[in-house]
């Protein structure tokens, strides 16, 4: 059976004490993402830091550009 990485002790002293309004995302390979208020992304990082994520903008899928 595969095993997903747990978060560490600090980053769930984060999550307890985000502020309100923050919202937890996903918790998937040891990272927790959370989402601001103003709709930004964060993710906490091992050592409880919260840490800014680049912004994916949606792509269209190749399969659907016509030619």
């Amino acid at each position: 059976m595969l095993s997903t990485p747990s978060l560490t002790k600090r980053q769930i002293r984060r999550v307890q004490a985000l502020p309100q309004g923050h919202v937890v995302l996903s918790t998937r390979k040891g990272v927790a993402v959370v989402r601001r208020p103003d709709g930004r992304l964060l993710r906490i990082q091992p050592d409880g830091r919260l840490a800014g994520m680049i912004r994916v903008e949606r792509v269209q899928s190749y399969l659907h550009v016509t030619g």
